[in-house]
């Protein structure tokens, strides 16, 4: 179904895919060896498309586009390659096995990531977003901190506090995503305002998915990311938006149907 939607943008999700599948091998082999790196089908995709699909609203788009949803999408495989690292390695029997296991393999693919997603920005001329990326980096961070923090203490997170450590982990990179690649595809700040909020609630909608938390809430934000979308410019992007949003919804459906 998922790929049926994005069936129109199928070409650019292929360049993506197919500029980070080249930066997968390096002299020392090939990096889903050395951590937990080859995303999901879902996970592959969602966030190289929300860049594309909301900056063919605005216009047509070009290389830059395409570069910048691989940026976002090396950010993100970076934070989740760190965010899987074991506290306690398990025992070197184990890891000396799989070293996907154990803690120094990992950081350096994490780190790696991070130094990809620059020179990809240097490539496409794009390098003047450096410094917003770099304070999302800084907030995914800060996120993980906390919520490593809050897993030692004796209460659950509060819906509250759930929330703000999604808005931070995860729903922070797709709305900025989102602005930059709206105001790339020549969007007013105005737009590119309102693609950010966009992309907040899909974000916040996708970290509560991811985290398989507070499908109810999830639904919300979905709700209003279908909102905003009204009042974004028409045409086929806006169509593959609405239906993508819906199939996120029946998704969540079936999961407090279930529940």
């Amino acid at each position: 179904m998922l790929a049926e939607i994005l069936l129109p943008i199928r070409p650019e999700l292929q360049q993506v895919a197919g500029y980070m599948q080249k930066h997968f091998r390096i002299k020392a082999g090939y990096l889903g060896d050395f951590a937990h790196v080859e995303p999901h089908h879902w996970d592959g995709q969602l966030r190289p498309a929300l860049i594309v699909l909301v900056a063919r609203l605005f216009g047509d788009i070009d290389a830059r586009v395409v570069s910048l949803a691989g940026v976002v999408q090396f950010i993100h495989l970076a934070a989740r390659v760190h965010a899987r690292i074991n506290d306690e390695p398990p025992g070197r029997e184990k890891w000396a096995v799989d070293p996907r296991e154990g803690s120094q393999y990992p950081v350096l693919v994490g780190d790696y990531f991070y130094g990809r997603f620059f020179t990809t920005l240097c490539e496409a001329g794009i390098e003047n977003y450096l410094q917003p990326l770099a304070e999302v980096i800084c907030q995914i961070n800060t996120g993980g901190i906390l919520r490593l923090k809050k897993s030692t203490q004796p209460l659950p997170a509060t819906w509250s506090e759930q929330q703000m450590l999604i808005g931070r982990e995860t729903a922070a990179l797709i709305a900025l995503g989102c602005r930059l690649g709206a105001q790339l595809a020549g969007a007013s700040d105005r737009q590119a305002q309102q693609a950010e909020s966009l992309g907040y609630n899909l974000g916040m909608a996708v970290g509560l998915r991811e985290k398989k938390i507070y499908c109810e809430q999830a639904d919300m934000f979905l709700h209003r990311a279908l909102e905003i979308l009204q009042g974004l410019p028409g045409g086929e992007s806006r169509l593959i938006l609405r239906q993508l949003l819906q199939y996120l919804r029946q998704e969540e459906q079936k999961v407090l149907n279930v529940g």
